[in-house]
């Protein structure tokens, strides 16, 4: 079967799976697929902007949302338990996430799609 990892923001208190970005969980898979790239959009740290890069911070409130943050790619075997933990106590990011980086990325094959 094999290990599932969820994205997880210890200090907001906020996660996302993979499954609800239209990615799959296993390790590889995060690596290896395009769903990663949410990550860099999410850990972001720049005070200004330039081509490639996002119009508007102001407009923008997942850029660099968890830059600086404790953020970790969790595995549901971790004896932390935060993987159990974060799903149960904390907010799932999933569908804002997704609606504000498909409007930053804008090519239709690099676009992700939100399933609940």
């Amino acid at each position: 079967m094999g290990q599932y990892f969820i994205a997880v923001n210890k200090t907001r208190r906020e996660y996302f799976t993979a499954w609800e970005i239209g990615g799959t969980a296993k390790l590889f898979e995060w690596c290896a697929n395009r769903h990663a790239g949410v990550l860099a959009y999410l850990l972001r740290k720049s005070n200004e902007t330039g081509g490639g890069d996002i119009d508007d911070p102001a407009i923008s409130p997942y850029a660099g949302l968890w830059a600086g943050d404790e953020v970790y790619l969790v595995g549901d075997y971790d004896s932390s338990q935060l993987y159990e933990l974060a799903q149960r106590e904390f907010r799932n990011i999933a569908k804002e996430l997704v609606d504000e980086y498909n409007e930053f990325i804008q090519i239709p094959s690099c676009r992700l799609e939100y399933t609940p």
